[in-house]
């Protein structure tokens, strides 16, 4: 979730362009109710920062996890390997916002943003291991397994879901934060991890979350992560690309780099890099 959003754009006029004018016009509404949300809540205006309720969640999300563990007696694989996944997820989240942290996270806010923010998106986050770890499991069906009975599939691919996720989201947010901190002329990134998408931290945070739900094997769980996905990150990357669309380089970059998921293209146009010099390419230039 991110804090940029940009005002309503009108689209050119024309019976093709009122489908996509309409998809904007709806994305728009979303960004403006996240900005509200995330920052103007009615109740202590401007008193907090949006940090606080979300570097609070992540630190308590290990110790919830094992609290739930020792209540119910659970000490399976599943439930160790959730632990571990969320648990280091939590921690990682706060040193990155230590160590290069985003900007929108530190603009003021109300208190009520905070505690709402703190509840949603952030509550429905705690679904899995809750699906995992309670009764409540059992109470909603749909599920297609247990702790005890965690497939070996599903727990390599959760790992490797994780870990790519993780190398996504952490190492965009930070060549973000780098270049920016040293870019004197602002341009658009359009390097590195940002070549052949222009979210990979989105992408990131989703695959890492997707990785939650899958050691859940439950419905429940993704269907709230999708639906944040949806009415969150969704509109939150539209507002981005309205706003980024100013760049002139950026017509080009949107032709090699989609929105979320990389360009095979690019990719592919890319791979002979592993292979090749740098430091030969370094004097080359």
């Amino acid at each position: 979730m991110t804090a940029r959003t940009e005002p309503r754009q009108r689209e050119a006029s024309g019976k093709s362009a009122v489908p996509r004018s309409r998809r904007a016009s709806l994305a728009a509404q979303f960004s403006l109710f996240n900005e509200w949300y995330l920052y103007r809540i009615p109740w202590g205006i401007g008193r907090t920062r949006p940090r606080l309720p979300i570097n609070l969640h992540k630190v308590l999300v290990g110790p919830f996890v094992l609290a739930l563990m020792l209540l119910r007696g659970d000490f399976s694989l599943a439930a160790f390997l959730y632990l571990a996944l969320h648990g280091s997820y939590g921690i990682l989240w706060v040193v990155k916002d230590v160590a290069f942290p985003d900007a929108s996270w530190r603009r003021p806010c109300s208190i009520g943003s905070a505690v709402a923010v703190f509840v949603y998106p952030l509550g429905l986050y705690l679904l899995a291991p809750l699906i995992m770890l309670t009764p409540l499991g059992q109470w909603i069906p749909g599920g297609w397994g247990t702790t005890a009975a965690l497939p070996v599939p599903v727990a390599f691919a959760a790992v490797a879901l994780y870990v790519l996720g993780v190398f996504l989201h952490f190492v965009a947010d930070a060549q973000k934060h780098v270049v920016l901190a040293h870019q004197r002329e602002r341009r658009l990134i359009t390097d590195g991890l940002f070549a052949a998408t222009r979210n990979p931290n989105y992408l990131g945070e989703i695959l890492i979350y997707a990785s939650f739900c899958l050691l859940a094997q439950h419905w429940l769980p993704w269907v709230a992560c999708l639906y944040v996905w949806v009415t969150v990150f969704l509109p939150n990357m539209l507002a981005k690309d309205r706003s980024m669309a100013r760049h002139p380089e950026h017509a080009a970059w949107r032709k090699r780099a989609w929105l979320l998921l990389p360009n095979p293209v690019t990719l592919l146009r890319a791979l002979p890099l592993a292979w090749r010099d740098g430091r030969r390419d370094a004097e080359d230039r």
